[in-house]
């Protein structure tokens, strides 16, 4: 999904994670925050379906760690999406996924 009215002004992209019910959502994120991997706790995107309505937002480069993370911790994941928005529209994703730095 794109937002993105300002063709010159930067992209910035993040890693959706749904889960098929909010437990797993809020597992996930204590799973994750507890090996310091920065994510955001975010209600669903409807263009991702209805699922649990809660998701997980991270860097797309820790994609792989969390995914590997959260198996070997029993959580199940409903799906994997790619949200993009231009920079001045997601100043809290720069801030808690430290996206500049990606």
């Amino acid at each position: 999904m794109t937002d993105c009215d300002n063709p010159q002004e930067e992209v910035l992209t993040a890693t959706v994670i749904s889960f098929p019910s909010s437990h797993y959502a809020f597992h996930a994120e204590k799973v994750c925050q507890e090996a310091n991997l920065p994510v955001l706790l975010i209600p669903l995107p409807r263009e991702f379906g209805a699922d649990c309505g809660v998701a997980l937002l991270i860097s797309p480069k820790l994609q792989e760690q969390a995914e590997a993370l959260l198996s070997q911790a029993g959580v199940t994941l409903a799906g994997t999406y790619q949200i993009s928005r231009q920079r001045s529209r997601a100043k809290l994703w720069q801030r808690v996924l430290h996206l500049s730095d990606a």
